[in-house]
């Protein structure tokens, strides 16, 4: 996978989102009375909550927090309808700590060589620029914004312990709703959040369904959407204190929408420095399962109710296209088509690193200043391979499927003109050009693009011999439509 979906833990970001729920919270409902039909632990929860707000306003955060974990415990699962199995374990990481925690993570989920293939792989396609150090930028930016986390591996909530002496909030986290030391209302949202990944994780096993979608990043990146868009439309329940879910499940998702529209732009600005510093891919692939996924989800319950999150689980969404159009999930389902690329034998010394898949959200960032969402709608599927020769030379050879050929058509076009930025002032005159076929190359390498019909193929840094050899062998290419395989989820334990 590429780099930047190396976290199974199911993580908090600090980009706003507590303050993003709060606002939420009062731009739809401001409070929403109690119910008679609630579960009889509602005023057991809500009391829990009410004794970590006094507790906090004398200065004892530790026990704040532990009564708002022991209140969420009680009124998530009223909200959710989905009964806790156990208590969730709690854990605290210093913050000057996550970076090491973030690294043996990394190192966990991929060895040296894989993960060297990934950041290969970004350069190749120009995810990242090529002297960026991909791992050195996650651990920065990941360990500036985690606000919280839940690891599925060890089932534990981790909150992070932020220094003794904290710096100021900028104007413009102030605007967001930050403040200086212990916030009861960011701590509250923090720990409905991640415990709603525990909750999840108790009924249906997060950690398996990412682990069965491993080099597929699109369709990882949809999973995460799921994940991550149910537990931020929970802890906007919960600021709302909805403790029955009938609210925030039917607030339109458009209206959400909107709201998403308007904040998105200011979430990068309301990060640390490394995120408001980091390629476009990784800040925009950071908040994109928060948000989006939560209009997919709210989607969801607009239509179902919460069972149709449920559903969800057991049958998850298949690519970052479904999450972008959620009618293509439910309502018109639109399977993407799986590309398998066969034997690629580019010869001499070249060493292919990785295949994977790019997806209509990632074309999205990679095209932005050339056609950005028209040249990516229309997505049907892809795959790349990725190849190194000694010397650290990368070839790319990158296949894909589109709806038809206008939309095919229109990637080509989009594409062409980032190949062009790509290739930079070294550029020589087009070999071939023409609306369907461009052949270019600089000092060391070939750089291709065709279309046939609704199928586009890239080649990329192979001499020209041989890129011929692979523009064909990528026509060759496999398409099958991915079917949906219903995951065998644990029994649900209902509220």
């Amino acid at each position: 996978m590429l780099g930047f979906h190396f976290l199974r833990v199911r993580s908090h970001l600090r980009l706003g989102l507590a303050a993003f729920a709060v606002l939420a919270g009062s731009l739809f409902f401001p409070n929403v009375a109690a119910v008679a039909d609630l579960k009889p632990d509602l005023a057991e929860g809500k009391k829990l909550l009410s004794e970590g707000d006094e507790l906090a306003d004398k200065g004892k955060s530790t026990d704040a927090v532990i009564r708002y974990k022991r209140a969420f415990e009680q009124l998530l699962p009223g909200m959710r309808k989905l009964r806790f199995k156990h208590e969730v374990k709690r854990d605290v990481t210093a913050r000057e700590d996550l970076k090491a925690v973030l690294v043996k993570e990394i190192d966990e989920e991929m060895t040296p060589g894989e993960f060297h293939a990934n950041e290969i792989g970004m350069k190749a396609l120009g995810l990242l620029p090529p002297d960026i150090n991909l791992k050195e930028t996650l651990v920065k930016v990941y360990s500036e914004e985690i606000a919280a986390f839940y690891d599925p591996k060890t089932k534990t909530m981790h909150l992070i312990k932020e220094p003794e002496v904290q710096k100021e909030p900028t104007f413009l986290e102030k605007l967001l709703g930050k403040k200086k030391g212990f916030d009861k209302d960011e701590n509250k949202t923090v720990i409905a959040h991640e415990l709603t990944h525990a909750l999840a994780d108790q009924n249906f096993d997060i950690d398996a369904m990412q682990k069965r979608v491993k080099n597929d990043d699109d369709r990882e990146l949809a999973i995460s959407s799921l994940i991550e868009g149910e537990a931020t439309l929970t802890m906007i329940g919960s600021q709302m204190e909805d403790w029955n879910g009938s609210v925030i499940s039917t607030i339109p998702a458009a209206r959400l929408d909107r709201v998403f529209s308007m904040m998105i732009p200011f979430m990068p600005l309301a990060g640390g420095k490394s995120l408001r510093e980091a390629p476009p891919i990784l800040s925009e692939t950071m908040i994109f399962p928060y948000l989006r996924g939560m209009v997919f989800c709210a989607r969801l319950t607009n239509d179902n109710g919460w069972n149709a999150l449920d559903e969800a689980y057991r049958n998850p969404p298949l690519s970052s296209e479904q999450i972008l159009h959620p009618e293509k999930y439910r309502a018109k389902p639109d399977p993407p088509t799986a590309v398998d690329l066969g034997e690629l034998k580019p010869g001499g010394d070249w060493k292919e690193l990785g295949r994977n898949v790019v997806g209509e959200m990632q074309l999205t960032v990679l095209l932005k200043r050339h056609g950005g969402r028209n040249a990516a709608a229309g997505w049907d599927g892809d795959r790349y391979a990725v190849f190194e020769r000694p010397g650290g030379a990368a070839g790319l050879v990158w296949f894909s499927t589109w709806d038809s050929e206008d939309d095919a058509k229109e990637f080509a076009a989009g594409y062409s003109k980032f190949q062009t930025t790509k290739l930079g002032a070294d550029a020589k005159a087009p070999e071939t050009s023409g609306p369907d076929a461009l052949r270019r190359r600089n000092e060391k390498a070939a750089f291709a693009l065709e279309r046939r019909g609704k199928d586009v193929a890239v080649v990329e840094g192979f001499d020209s011999k041989t890129t011929e050899s692979l523009i064909e062998a990528a026509f060759n290419a496999k398409k099958t439509e991915v079917s949906q395989q219903p995951v065998e989820n644990k029994a649900i334990s209902r509220e």
